[in-house]
């Protein structure tokens, strides 16, 4: 039985039983909004063998062996949906609870890790919500195990464990109550759900929205999360801050000045694309243009930008038709995945339009061999690709420990055909950050443009093999060696390049 988070069920199991202000006295208020359970029956009647008591999961024994402590009788569990449980508490305690205000989770830089056995699991949510954002991290991870959970926070693209005394039994607490604040079926745990919210995070005197994207799957030993932090403080929507080195910044600008055409970011997940493609609308809003985007999903609203969220109605294919009729001059697709998205993707940018979007493809010039794997010709491809902008993120050397380092002969090999007298730098490690050497990250890019001559090569069907030799020798600069630029900077060192980028020479012995 779902509930509409306005108006509740037609029918409700709550009319089923006598819920009064004189049950108040046997369950504190604020055990049982926290903890999502309501007293069905009073305790105090000599007849009442067991007392009914309504709660989310009627499984979670911990929870129930608690409540028959308090009340000191034999407990009858009832299952009831988030919406009968609220109405109930909203009779018994004389508070106004609604969807608006169910659960409210207070976000603070102050927070610590207190994650006892018997914390509320709302308060647990938000000191984990708490530190992740304390600590930059950009997901957090829960993972359940035979008599273990697992907490980590990807802080700079690497996982970081955090030590807990949570077990198995509270942490389905805190994810059915993530499902509520989410607005999820919290009945359904064979399914996996995705929902997003938002909370405000105070730092230090300074209150901030956050938005808060989770997806939540079904385990072996129970459902497991994945928090996806949309911190607005992180989000770089300057194109000039991205990071590119000057010669790429000015090209790449000089591309998205085209009124038509296809634009493409490069990478694996997480290697700063939707970033790039943020920035790039970002800077063409004031151009009175009309711009809209299609994402899975949005992860963050731009002003006079037209964005929409895929869905099970509407695919990325779906939304590009749709725009095509509303007279668009840019559009954004979040993602090009199939033959469908792609053929529509080059038909939008042939028909007038500039159009931005990504791939996941290990280079920027792999990019031809993916829109031909796609099944896009040669000759549409060469018509129609302004560039592709390649990129990883990479992190960057902790100011505050950074030391000069000499490096392995093994090291220098992979990167250096012959010696070499740059300097190279590491972290050593300290408090600010965390231990780890290095703190933020920083953007490697290369960009492939095709000029009359590489466009002429693709129509005809050259290998991206040639097509890579060619584009050297008319000036490209690939992802590796602006990567070297950074190392001899001293923004990031050359384990962190060999571990995100991969060797110049993989194989040097």
């Amino acid at each position: 039985m779902t509930a509409d988070k306005n108006t509740g069920p037609e029918f409700s199991e709550l009319s089923l039983f006598e819920v009064s202000p004189a049950l108040s006295s046997f369950l504190p208020e604020d055990f049982c909004t926290s903890n999502h359970i309501a007293l069905l029956d009073d305790p105090s009647e000599d007849n009442t063998q067991s007392v009914r008591v309504g709660v989310l999961d009627t499984k979670d024994q911990g929870l129930l062996d608690e409540v028959q402590e308090m009340i000191g009788k034999t407990i009858e569990p009832v299952q009831l949906n988030a919406y009968e449980i609220y109405k109930a508490l909203s009779h018994i305690y004389k508070i106004k609870i609604d969807s608006e205000n169910r659960t409210v989770l207070l976000l603070s830089s102050s927070s610590d890790i207190d994650f006892a056995k018997d914390r509320k699991p709302n308060l647990i949510l938000q000191d984990i919500l708490s530190i992740a954002l304390k600590r930059r991290a950009s997901d957090i991870h829960i993972e359940n195990y035979d008599e273990d959970v697992d907490l980590r926070f990807r802080i700079d693209g690497t996982l970081h464990q955090v030590t807990t005394s949570l077990s198995p039994s509270n942490i389905q607490r805190v994810i059915a109550c993530l499902k509520i604040i989410c607005e999820l079926d919290h009945l359904e745990r064979k399914k996996s759900q995705d929902g997003r919210f938002s909370a405000a995070y105070d730092d230090q005197g300074v209150s901030r929205k956050v938005d808060f994207r989770a997806s939540i799957i079904p385990g072996n030993h129970g459902q497991e999360a994945v928090i996806r932090v949309l911190d607005p403080q992180r989000f770089i929507l300057d194109i000039n801050e991205l990071g590119m080195p000057p010669n790429i910044l000015n090209s790449y600008k000089r591309l998205i000045n085209y009124p038509n055409g296809l634009i493409l970011t490069t990478g694996p997940t997480s290697s700063g694309k939707t970033s790039t493609l943020y920035a790039t609308v970002q800077s063409l809003v004031d151009r009175d243009l009309k711009i809209m985007t299609a994402e899975d999903p949005v992860e963050y609203e731009m002003e006079k930008v037209n964005q929409k969220s895929i869905d099970e109605f509407m695919n990325f294919s779906d939304y590009i038709r749709s725009f095509l009729r509303q007279n668009p001059d840019t559009i954004l697709v979040g993602e090009i995945r199939d033959a469908e998205t792609a053929e529509i993707v080059i038909k939008a940018s042939t028909t007038g339009h500039l159009v931005l979007s990504s791939l996941h493809t290990r280079s920027a010039i792999g990019t031809v061999s993916r829109l031909r794997n796609l099944g896009i010709p040669d000759d549409y491809i060469s018509d129609n690709l302004l560039g592709a902008i390649g990129q990883r993120l990479v992190r960057k050397i902790c100011d505050e420990c950074k030391e000069e380092q000499t490096q392995t002969d093994e090291m220098l090999s992979l990167f250096y055909a012959k010696k070499q007298s740059e300097k190279h730098y590491d972290g050593m490690g300290c408090e600010s950050c965390s231990g780890t050497g290095y703190k933020g990250l920083v953007g490697i890019y290369e960009l492939f443009f095709p000029n009359e001559e590489i466009s002429t090569a693709i129509g005809n069907g050259t290998s991206v093999a040639e097509l890579k030799n060619m584009a050297k020798e008319q000036g490209f600069v690939p992802l590796v060696e602006n990567a070297l630029d950074k190392v001899h900077e001293g923004i990031t060192s050359l384990e962190e390049i060999s571990r995100r980028i991969g060797p110049k020479f993989p194989h040097a012995k």
